[in-house]
């Protein structure tokens, strides 16, 4: 409707200005009908009030035409070296220095709070919750004026000081809702800050059941990871890899994680850092062959919450040919370690950590991001890996079956870079290479920007260039740095997909029969009068044209659902009847063309499989 709102200040319209790390208080404050806002002055301190005029002007609430009445809302001040409230404040602008605090001189600079006006003890004027950027708690301020004239009295710094107080680190914003359908408006609270390396992120939901009423609301705590409890929530950081752990013949989960916020400090110069503590979540697969469900075993899969470092990133495979499955794992600063299964084959994993002198020599970049596969298919597991430069490397199996070598071979593998440059110098690439139901490699890899990149043309292609079928799989977007994992969960022939991101959570996306796919044929159509029988088929399909003549040479591509070319056969003299075997083509639905080479004419029929 507006690229700006405007407010009546300065002695004409001008825009009323939010910074982006303030989060306004939008209420009818004077009781009117029509909604105005309270919001920091651009420097922080004072909080101002814009009026919205429309009840005035108009006579309904069906405006945005606010006007500035008053610049020191509440008559307090907020410090602008913390989260300090001081009261009584006299409004003159020349008055800023009377908040700062002398005796916090490290104490970080800032300009940014979130603010919910609220009625916290039925007294018929708003009250404000107010949140502070870089604190966890939430001050309430009590205001003991009218409605036209505000004036904050009390405040509660540790609020709701009569239940379990608000400590939700960084930045907490609270909103006002009715969250259970009782007809009473509830508490939630979760953090403002937007960077994922600095919040809480693993319980960062709190829900306060309001056991009191709307005009006075009384807080009781009732979890803490609103939400977050009920599903995969692995803090900051969520990357799926499945495998069949224990051999029972059900994939199960893995998603590992950057880590845990551990702790939270201020350097000397006054800046705020958390510090985190990657672990990996197991989930076992206690479903069936057709009904995936899982279960979680551990947050900590193997203890590796000891090695105290970030992004730990596994892969699995049968390192020694014993029958079980060992572990490699990647992490933040690169490189990877080796961890071997001692439970025997069938049982559940039990790792521990052994020198693998072949691990000594890789060299990587930071963020490794490794998967165990054989790629060049020779029978030894290989190992791939992506980094926080966004390409592959591939390190060859040069061992035997017992034991492993990974030789270095590329650190391009497949020319595959997942860094968007228009955007950013990294790319965070996790690879995820799988084969199709025709035995064909394929890679989805996941990237900083949060896409998933669809590769093929890898077979017998390691030292070529893989082909990027899609930059953005399915136009899906999960958040930044996404990690991808790909299996038939549900035994059903199609691939199964699970996303992880940076914020901590998974999505589930299920293989299905393609949709039917209406390709409308062009007007240079060689003639209506080609035929293509059986049609359902299962082994073979017969291509007539009898009935046309065609005078050149002609082809014949095949097509599934997705338009990616199956098979293509060229240069066919002209013949009345031509018969293809598609036995080795999946259940769906296909299209057959047939290309006049001379003309450029072509027709395109669809056919169904259906073994």
């Amino acid at each position: 409707m507006t690229p700006m709102l405007l407010s009546y200040q300065y002695n004409g319209y001008v825009n009323l200005f939010v910074t982006t790390v303030d989060y306004p208080a939008i209420e009818d404050i004077d009781g009117d009908g029509d909604l105005d806002i309270l919001c920091f002055f651009g420097l922080g301190t004072f909080l101002e009030h814009h009026l919205n005029q429309s009840i005035e002007k108009y006579g309904v609430p069906d405006s945005l035409d606010f006007k500035r009445v008053n610049q020191c809302w509440g008559n307090f001040a907020e410090s602008e070296n913390n989260n300090k409230i001081k009261l009584n404040v006299p409004c003159p602008w020349k008055c800023y220095d009377t908040v700062k605090d002398t005796d916090n001189s490290k104490a970080p600079k800032h300009t940014g709070s979130t603010m919910l006006s609220i009625d916290l003890n039925n007294d018929g004027v708003y009250d404000l919750l107010l949140g502070d950027v870089d604190f966890s708690n939430i001050i309430a301020l009590y205001n003991g004026g009218t409605k036209d004239s505000s004036n904050i009295t009390a405040l509660d710094t540790a609020f709701p000081s009569y239940n379990k107080p608000i400590d939700l680190f960084s930045f907490p914003s609270t909103a006002y809702i009715d969250m259970d359908n009782d007809g009473i408006k509830d508490l939630i609270v979760s953090p403002f800050d937007p960077n994922p390396l600095l919040n809480e992120s693993f319980k960062s939901v709190w829900f306060y059941k309001n056991i009191g009423s709307n005009t006075c609301p009384v807080f009781n705590l009732l979890t803490e990871g609103l939400f977050q409890e009920d599903m995969i929530e692995t803090g900051t950081g969520a990357y799926p890899v499945l495998y069949d752990i224990d051999g029972d013949g059900l994939i199960d989960l893995f998603v590992a994680n950057y880590g845990y916020r551990d702790s939270t400090y201020w350097d000397e110069w006054g800046f705020i850092h958390s510090t985190f503590i990657s672990k990996i979540s197991y989930f076992k697969n206690t479903g069936n062959m057709h009904n995936p469900e899982f279960t979680l075993v551990t947050n900590d899969f193997a203890e590796l919450s000891s090695l105290k470092t970030t992004a730990l990133y596994p892969a699995f495979g049968d390192m020694d040919n014993d029958g079980d499955i060992d572990m490699i794992i990647g992490c933040e600063g690169g490189g990877f370690k080796f961890y071997k299964n001692i439970a025997d084959a069938g049982n559940e994993p039990l790792m521990i950590a052994e020198h693998l002198p072949s691990l000594d020599t890789v060299i990587i970049g930071k963020f490794s991001t490794p998967q165990l596969i054989d790629l060049d298919q020779d029978g030894l597991i290989d190992l791939v890996s992506g980094e926080k430069n966004g390409n592959l490397n591939f390190f060859k199996n040069t061992g035997n079956l017992q034991n492993p070598v990974f030789e270095k071979i590329t650190d391009s593998l497949g020319k595959v870079n997942v860094t968007d440059y228009n955007l950013s110098y990294s790319g965070y690439s996790t690879p995820c290479f799988f084969k199709d139901t025709l035995g064909n490699f394929k890679l989805f890899c996941g990237s900083e920007q949060g896409y998933i990149l669809y590769y093929d043309n890898i077979n017998n292609n390691i030292n070529g260039n893989f082909n990027l079928r899609e930059s953005m799989l399915n136009y899906y977007d999960e958040g930044a740095r996404t990690g991808v994992a790909v299996a038939d969960l549900d035994n059903d022939g199609y691939m199964d997909m699970i996303i992880g991101n940076l914020a901590g959570g998974v999505s589930y996306y299920k293989g299905d029969t393609p949709s039917q796919t209406h390709i409308t044929e062009i007007s240079n159509i060689i003639s209506d009068k080609i035929i293509l029988y059986p049609n359902p088929t299962n082994n073979n399909i017969t291509i007539d044209i009898t009935s046309i003549n065609l005078n050149s040479d002609y082809s014949i591509e095949i097509y599934n659902s997705t338009g990616l070319l199956i098979n293509k056969i060229d240069n066919y003299k002209t013949q009345n009847k031509i018969t293809l075997n598609i036995s080795n083509l999946a259940n769906g639905i296909y299209f057959c063309r047939i290309i006049d080479n001379s003309l450029y004419k072509v027709k395109t029929i669809k056919f169904v499989v259906k073994h």
